[in-house]
């Protein structure tokens, strides 16, 4: 395992302490468990330390205990001869090691979780009115994610912004993209996501139901309004020709008969 790149340690061990009264001596009982990239590699280490110095180790990489100074090297030697401490030293290896990365790979590295996505307006617009569009990209895992803007199925550039990706406190994370605009009737306008967590890239379009429903009331009211107004147009025509128009009836029971 020579030449490893440790990117990642994990002391899997409290510290013990020992201390003196008098004398002020203390004892340090580190075990400690370094990763490489894949988390695959691994190197254990048990450090034992005296006064702030480094006496002796087990490195899981010879196999064995390694002395430091000549007390230091007394004591490795002792320990290489105990068959049961060498025992367990290799069975912690799995016993702590490899079981802690297999927790940290399932809440890191293999973790996915796929963002929720929302194409919105950031206030009331109109067709015509330069306004602003926002595309909340939420609570996904891992953090790198693109986010990007379609019009009409292409790729727009300028007028974009966007904020950093934020953390969650569930160890999500969260970002917004912006894009300024004049709405056009008709027109797509689309938020696309790229994810580890997705299978492909997902593209929301903006829901533009909201304008379009705003004419149509605009359109319907129009319409009631012309036909009340035509209705009490026409009630007042007819009224009018019944009071220049009304003859009245001949009354029949004036006449009588002999």
């Amino acid at each position: 395992m020579k030449g490893l790149n440790f990117l990642h340690s994990l002391t899997v061990s409290a510290v013990l302490l020992c201390t003196s009264p008098t004398g002020g001596y203390v004892f340090q009982g580190i075990y400690d468990c370094e990763y490489g990239d894949n988390i695959t590699d691994v190197v254990f280490l048990v450090k034992n330390i005296f006064n702030m110095k480094l006496n002796n180790m087990y490195d899981s990489r010879v196999g064995k205990y390694v002395g430091f100074g000549s007390y230091g090297i007394k004591n490795a030697e002792h320990y290489n001869t105990q068959a049961w401490k060498m025992a367990l030293r290799r069975a912690q290896v799995d016993i702590l090691c490899r079981y802690n990365a297999r927790l940290f790979r399932q809440s890191t590295l293999d973790r996915k979780v796929p963002p929720v996505v929302r194409v919105h307006l950031d206030k009331p617009a109109d067709y015509g009115v330069r306004t602003m569009l926002r595309c909340s990209v939420l609570g996904f895992y891992p953090q790198e994610v693109r986010v990007s803007w379609l019009r009409d199925g292409a790729e727009v550039s300028s007028d974009v912004s966007s904020t950093d990706v934020l953390a969650n406190e569930d160890w999500t994370f969260q970002v917004h993209s912006y894009l300024e605009l004049t709405p056009k009737r008709g027109e797509r306008v689309s938020c696309r996501v790229e994810h580890s967590s997705l299978p492909e890239s997902l593209e929301l379009d903006w829901d533009s139901f909201a304008l379009d429903a705003k004419y149509a009331k605009m359109t319907v009211g129009i319409v009631f309004s012309f036909v009340g107004f035509s209705a009490a147009a026409g009630g007042a025509v007819y009224f009018w020709w019944r009071r220049r128009f009304d003859f009245s009836r001949v009354d029949s029971q004036g006449s009588s008969s002999t």
